[in-house]
């Protein structure tokens, strides 16, 4: 199994703020909060209208856009 080194995602996800409104997949979300998986790996929790999922911070990162 390789060895996850979760710093850089961790640094990445930084810039952005619990409360911020970020555009993912096409739906703007608010970050409700990062975290870390039970593999280790960073995530952070996004909040929609009527949905609330975690995400893996590389996915999130590949794809989000910042609403400003």
């Amino acid at each position: 199994m390789e060895k996850i080194d979760p710093l850089p995602d961790h640094l990445q996800l930084q810039r952005f703020a619990v409360g911020q409104r970020v555009q993912f997949d096409g739906k703007l979300y608010t970050v409700s909060r990062r975290t870390t998986l039970a593999s280790g790996e960073p995530a952070v929790v996004l909040q929609g209208e009527r949905e609330q999922f975690v995400i893996s911070a590389a996915k999130f990162l590949a794809g989000v856009k910042e609403t400003g």
